[in-house]
């Protein structure tokens, strides 16, 4: 047995080519199963694959603030304990809590109970950029419909956020509301994932994505 050469995959048995038209059909929001249609991969690899991107694109997001130039989210290590546990009411009313920071067009989303810093880089200039935070709830059972309380609707009202809160909302929706409901373990990356393809929403995401796995593959 030889190790297939694929600087995106480490220790894949995947080819490079094969691996790059998943990574395209992914970028183009594909499901896993139309990717295996697609491929001839069959649907568990896919889905396996698909987690993985998953897990990159959030780790690229925890350190990247989602690309804004001159800011970085602390690295906060969410453990799967942290993942599942953040609710807004009770652990029975598939609501989960998250807090949602907007600066310009950009959007930056965390569980309520995983702090990130996020900071303004000293060596950008004018990089001061002001991050409002507000928190909301994500139906993950039900229809991804967000839940918004009334006290943070009036701020995000008055600081005129609340587009941008509501237009990420219908995005997340519209996204998720395919998978009927997600485990609670899965939301965690689901939502880092629809925070990215926001934020990136005017760029072809697959040399986007190629860039990232050229820097740090998946394994």
């Amino acid at each position: 047995m030889y190790a297939v050469k694929n600087k995106y995959y480490k220790h894949s048995k995947l080819d490079e080519e094969r691996f790059r038209n998943i990574l395209e059909l992914f970028a183009m929001d594909l499901t896993a199963v139309q990717v295996a249609n697609q491929t001839g991969v069959n649907v568990r690899s896919v889905n396996s694959i698909f987690l993985k991107l998953r897990d990159r694109i959030a780790q690229w997001s925890e350190s990247n603030a989602s690309g804004t130039p001159g800011l970085n989210a602390g690295s906060v290590e969410v453990t799967t304990e942290v993942a599942v546990s953040g609710y807004l009411e009770s652990e029975n009313d598939g609501v989960v809590g998250v807090r949602i920071f907007i600066c310009d067009d950009q959007v930056y989303c965390s569980l309520l109970n995983a702090r990130p810093v996020i900071q303004p880089d000293s060596d950008v200039a004018g990089s001061a950029v002001a991050w409002r935070e507000y928190p909301i709830g994500i139906d993950v059972r039900r229809d991804m419909s967000v839940k918004i309380k009334s006290e943070t609707f009036q701020r995000a009202y008055q600081t005129k956020d609340i587009d941008r809160i509501e237009a990420f909302g219908s995005f997340l929706r519209l996204r998720l509301g395919k998978f009927k409901g997600l485990r609670r373990e899965k939301f965690y990356c689901h939502l880092k994932e629809s925070e990215y393809r926001y934020n990136h929403r005017s760029q072809e995401l697959y040399p986007l994505l190629l860039g990232m796995l050229g820097e740090t593959p998946i394994e």
